[in-house]
């Protein structure tokens, strides 16, 4: 009999330890929750930062196009300045409702402040506040 209470034993220790292995506990489901948190949390800061970069990028492109067609224009039209961005999209020098990356127009000054005989374009940047530190000139291309 004692052979078969040692059978009996290590049959219920090893079901023990089978069970034991069976599934993960909360804990360890938990830990690896917060690991997969942590990794999709940096890698959406770093798309996230590429993203406005490429925004700035596309901003400062634009306004060097749109500085380009104005001075197309008052080459075209004798000097004259351009009445805003419908006078370049009327005479085909732009496409048609061209804004910034954030939405809002250009703003084309003719003459310009910065460029007395030609012609300032601004992008207002990320903030939609023209005058403040993110917005993208013409005369800083």
């Amino acid at each position: 009999m004692d052979q078969q209470e040692d059978v009996k034993v290590t049959e219920k220790l090893a079901a023990r330890a089978r069970a034991k292995d069976a599934g993960m506990t909360l804990i360890e489901v938990l830990i690896v929750l917060a690991l997969i948190s942590l990794i999709m949390g940096s890698v959406g800061v770093m798309v996230f930062n590429n993203f406005k970069k490429g925004q700035v990028k596309t901003a400062r492109i634009n306004v060097s196009e749109v500085a380009n067609a104005a001075q197309q224009y008052m080459m075209d039209n004798s000097h004259e300045c351009p009445q805003g961005l419908e006078a370049l999209e009327s005479g085909k020098y732009l496409k048609k409702n061209m804004k910034d990356p954030w939405g809002q127009p250009f703003t084309i000054k003719c003459p310009g402040e910065q460029d007395p005989d030609g012609v300032d374009v601004i992008s207002k940047g990320p903030d939609k506040q023209e005058g403040s530190d993110d917005d993208i000139n013409s005369w800083e291309l």
